[in-house]
């Protein structure tokens, strides 16, 4: 008895050249949408950065306004202070040099209304810090009796 090699079995392996796999694109497609999710987490990475950047810049324009106020108020409610003129330059470039105000400009300006014998003031702090497109300003307004 011989064995009859003429027999086609279906479920004989074909030869390399006629298999057509799904591996190589698969394999390049979950490589690309890998890279995409990394580059999306990156970009939003830069996004946090610049906002907290900036809202720690916003922050610090507004304790150099609020020192600015405070220190408006020394000159208006202390007596043994020689008050300078309630104007729109009452306090002008106040330079902050404490270690996280340095490089802050502060400018107060002044109004004084008198209403039934009373003196009130308006004082508008203004705070200024960073430059160019990464400048924060806050203004502060406190109104005092004298």
């Amino acid at each position: 008895m011989c064995l009859n090699t003429s027999i086609k079995y279906s479920n004989a392996p074909q030869p390399f050249s006629k298999q057509s796999g799904l591996g190589l694109p698969s394999a390049l497609f979950l490589i690309l949408v890998m890279v995409l999710i990394v580059a999306a987490i990156n970009q939003l990475n830069e996004m946090n950065a610049l906002a907290y950047g900036r809202e720690w810049l916003s922050m610090r324009a507004f304790y150099a306004a609020e020192s600015g106020a405070q220190t408006a108020a020394v000159y208006v409610l202390n007596p043994a202070q020689a008050l300078p003129t309630c104007d729109a330059g009452f306090i002008s470039a106040l330079n902050l040099s404490a270690s996280g105000l340095s490089g802050c400009n502060v400018s107060v300006a002044c109004d004084l209304q008198a209403v039934a014998g009373e003196n009130f003031y308006t004082l508008t702090s203004t705070g200024v810090c960073g430059s160019g497109a990464d400048q924060a300003t806050r203004v502060i307004q406190v109104r005092l009796q004298q």
